[in-house]
């Protein structure tokens, strides 16, 4: 018996959809504007029968929640759930599409997502933003949010009835069994309920758990992607039967940097001072701090870093595999983002990284789905 309905806004890849389908929940509607995104939406969840529609492309500021509605054959009221991870735009100088008063935040997406939401009233928000969305504006951002979702009433409800009890919390997904260090916002918003009685899950996952924890230890970049059916790659090398796990063509200034930086969580940084020096990139030769990652291996005894749109670009980040001379593939940064193995990608690695960069981790959605005031609201099984 599913949990409820959803509609999924700025569904990108389907991180979101997924995590509510593995929770128990009935996906009805996906919406976003990007294509490669989409494309792989409907590979892995269409495509496999995960669920049964098309998902819709358009833009969420201009689409109405009614057009959704009828674009999936959905009925007034019929939506329980509404879930959205709005693109995080720079919030701290935004365009102005349309005039807003000067005292209130000028996100268009985080605008639109709302907007969304007043036009369907469900039962259930689920919010999902990068961390620097608590503090931007100091704090105007959220306020707005937090003031606009408190002040959206059903017809007929008067008085203290109507509104949402909205919560928020800034979470680890390493500490819910992601194996990425990724720090996330997320927001609960109930219909009619106190805010102060949404309570999100307690961590299942932690650093180092002691004897007495029940909990168990962070998961470890060694526990997704050392696998007996990824092969071990060169730089150019793809495997024959998935066609994801395919390494870069670095050039062969990059692999000889690559050769030297220690295995298993070393960095350009510990070159410094060795025979080894002058393969530094000359614009980090004098560089203190900021950029200790670029270049960077992982460890295989720890998470990952926070995957980015540019997750398989070494220059951008700590995204080299922790022995081998190459950077993490777009199949390796799939399974750190707890994609499921058989999860298709965009044929062009570019495109790759960015969807799986842009996801939100399907197994963190999960565990936030069974915090206590969820499942009051939408008893599970499990």
């Amino acid at each position: 018996m599913s949990r409820g309905t959803v509609v999924d806004l700025f569904c990108g890849a389907g991180g979101a959809s997924l995590g509510f389908h593995q929770a128990g929940f009935e996906i009805r509607g996906a919406v976003d504007i990007d294509e490669d995104a989409l494309e792989t939406y409907e590979r892995n969840l269409t495509y496999k029968g995960i669920v049964d529609f098309e998902p819709l492309q358009a833009d969420l500021e201009e689409t109405t929640f009614d057009e959704i509605r009828e674009h999936f054959g959905l009925k007034k009221g019929e939506v329980n759930v509404i879930c959205g991870c709005p693109p995080c735009q720079n919030f701290s100088s935004l365009r102005d599409t349309t005039p807003w008063p000067e005292d209130e935040p000028k996100d268009d997406l985080l605008r639109a997502f709302v907007e969304r939401v007043r036009e369907e009233k469900p039962d259930l928000v689920f919010f999902e933003n990068v961390q620097g969305i608590l503090s931007s504006g100091e704090g105007s951002y959220i306020k707005w949010f937090r003031n606009q979702m408190e002040q959206i009433t059903r017809q007929g409800d008067t008085g203290k009835e109507g509104g949402y009890g909205v919560s928020l919390k800034l979470v680890n997904a390493a500490n819910y069994g992601v194996p990425q260090k990724r720090k996330r916002t997320i927001g609960v918003c109930v219909y009619d309920a106190d805010s102060d009685e949404i309570t999100f899950r307690s961590p299942t996952h932690v650093e180092n758990p002691d004897g007495d924890d029940e909990r168990e230890r962070w998961r470890w970049v060694r526990d997704a992607i050392v696998r007996d059916d990824l092969d071990d790659l060169s730089k150019g090398e793809r495997q024959d039967d998935d066609p994801a796990h395919r390494a870069r063509n670095h050039r062969q200034k990059t692999i000889d940097l690559m050769k030297v930086i220690p295995d298993n969580g070393g960095s350009w940084m510990d070159l410094r001072g060795t025979e080894h020096e002058d393969l530094i990139r000359k614009c980090h030769q004098n560089v203190d701090s900021g950029a200790g990652s670029a270049y960077g291996r992982m460890a295989w005894k720890e998470p990952a870093p926070t995957l980015t749109t540019r997750c398989t670009t070494p220059s951008c980040g700590r995204f080299t595999h922790p022995e081998a001379n190459r950077s993490i593939t777009p199949r390796e940064a799939a399974l750190l983002m707890t994609f499921p193995k058989e999860f298709e990608l965009p044929d062009q690695i570019s495109a790759a990284e960015r969807v799986v960069g842009n996801a939100v981790p399907p197994d963190l959605v999960e565990a936030m789905l069974h915090s206590p005031i969820i499942e009051r609201e939408f008893p599970s099984d499990t």
